[in-house]
Parts: C-alpha cells; sequence; structure tokens
C-alpha cells in the first residue's frame, strides 16, 4: 500500500496543504488538500484499504445509532483514483507541500488547485457499489487518452 512522504518539511502540527499525484502512464492525475492534523495524510490510505474491502466509507450507523448521512457514506473522486492505481500498480505520490495559516487555507488550496492544473478536485462522489463499474469506467478513459 502506498506511503506519503514529506520532502519539504512541512510542520504537520500546523495546517497545511498537500499533493497527491497519479501516474497510470498514459495520464497524470493530480489533486490538492488542506489539512490540520497529521492523520489526515493516513485517512487516504485507509479509504483505499476499505474501498478494496468492500467497505462504504464510514459505517451506516454513527456510535449514537442514529444514520449515517448519504454523502459520508461516499467516497471521492481521488479515492477511486488512488484504488484503481493500487490494483493495477500506478506511480503514487503523496506529500504535504507547505504550511498556510488558517485564515487563507480554502484560497491558497484553490490558488494551488488551479496552479497544479487539479483533475481530481471537485469531481463526484460515488458509493462502494459502484466501485466495479466506476472503477470500469476509469479504465476504459485511461485506453482512450
Amino acid at each position: 500500500m502506498f506511503d506519503w512522504s514529506n520532502p519539504h518539511d512541512v510542520n504537520l502540527n500546523e495546517p497545511y496543504l498537500y499533493f497527491i499525484k497519479v501516474n497510470s502512464g498514459a495520464r497524470e492525475y493530480r489533486y490538492i488538500g488542506k489539512a490540520s492534523k497529521k492523520s489526515r495524510l493516513n485517512e487516504y490510505r485507509r479509504n483505499v484499504e476499505k474501498i478494496l474491502s468492500g467497505k462504504p466509507r464510514r459505517p451506516i450507523q454513527k456510535k449514537d445509532g442514529t444514520a449515517q448521512s448519504n454523502g459520508n457514506l461516499r467516497y471521492r473522486y481521488v479515492h477511486l483514483v488512488l484504488s484503481v492505481a493500487e490494483i493495477e500498480g500506478w506511480s503514487i505520490e503523496h506529500y504535504p507541500i507547505e504550511n498556510v495559516v488558517k485564515e487563507i487555507l480554502n484560497s491558497r488550496e484553490q490558488e494551488l488547485i488551479e496552479e497544479f492544473s487539479c483533475n481530481m478536485n471537485g469531481q463526484g462522489t460515488w458509493a462502494i457499489e459502484e466501485f466495479p463499474i466506476v472503477s470500469s469506467s476509469l479504465l476504459k478513459s485511461e485506453c482512450t487518452e
């Protein structure tokens, strides 16, 4: 399973932005995210493990017994690409880029999404039951590049 690195020595105890890049050989996928905790970087690996085990993103019921919202059960496009990359053996880079003060974290994230021409940000979500279809669709799009 892929790991993240910290080549820019970003302080993970302060708010930061991170970068994920997947190279399939035919296409490069890029994603910028924001975080305030070091554990955020490990969530991607855990989500890919859940996907490959056929589990939803979160339990169907919350700890208090109420139903989880539909949005909390769904995965993002970045999770799809990372899961397919893991299955296909594609190259994955995952690392923090820079620390950013909390007040401008959102605006700086948007700047970097544009600067890096990110194509995984802002894509749709999908349920675990849809994985065979969405992963197949992703792989088919690889063949048309």
